[in-house]
Parts: C-alpha cells; structure tokens; sequence
C-alpha cells in the first residue's frame, strides 16, 4: 500500500469501540497480520514493527484541514493509503483504504467493517499511512 502495494478486502471481526480490529484488516487476510490495537507498546510502534520485518515502512503523516499538503501531496498523490478519521458507527475512531487524489483529499475505496454503508467514514479526517517500501 503506497507504492504499487495492493490489498485484500478483508473485513474486521471485532467491532469493540476503541479495541477493533479494523486496522489489523486493511491490507492482508486477518491470520497474516496481528491485531495491532492489542500491541501493550502501542498500535503504532506495533505495525511499525511488523511492517519493517517485511521490509516495509510506515509513513504517517497528520493532515491539514483533512488533506494532504505541501510536500506530502507532491509524494502521495495517486498512492493507496490507511487513512483515519471518525467511524460512521459512533463517535470512535476507524480506518479506511484510500487513494490520495491530486487535491490532497481522498477516494475512499474499502471499509473493514463487515456492513459497511456509505459514507465509509465521518470527518474529521486525522492521519493518512504509507506503507512504503524500504
């Protein structure tokens, strides 16, 4: 995911406010990826972790206004990403597959969420991720 990366559309299996799986679900079948969430270092120090071992990086980057700018625009506009914002299920966070578009804002493409309805996700939109190769 990011460069040329692809996913699976996978679907989360544990729906807990806060403790869900849904990032654990958007890129590969669950038994190949752990349940970051659960990590006691922390979901992002986790897949960081994970994501190194298979000769991957992690590139968060926190938006402005919900998109992307600058600099970070000129280098993942086109790419897929994890992009975080608000579930439309409650008022608790939840990721999405995205593609970055060239304005910075993003094409919402796969929701984890076994039921998932239109919208995907509520703003505020937060974080994007690249998984990039290293």
């Amino acid at each position: 995911m990011g460069d040329g990366l692809d996913y699976d559309q996978v679907k989360q299996t544990i729906f807990t406010a806060g403790a869900g799986n849904a990032l654990q679900a958007v890129r590969l079948p669950l038994e190949e990826v752990p349940n970051f969430i659960e990590d006691p270092a922390g979901y992002e120090q986790a897949w960081r972790t994970w994501l190194h071992a298979r000769q991957l990086d992690l590139q968060k980057i926190l938006l402005e206004d919900g998109k992307l700018k600058g600099d970070d625009l000129g280098r993942c506009a086109g790419k897929l990403c994890v992009l975080r914002g608000t579930s439309p299920r409650g008022d608790h966070g939840h990721v999405v597959v995205a593609r970055v578009k060239a304005d910075g804002e993003f094409e919402l493409l796969h929701d984890p969420f076994p039921d998932a309805a239109s919208p995907m996700l509520r703003p505020p939109f937060v974080w994007a991720a690249m998984m990039l190769p290293q």
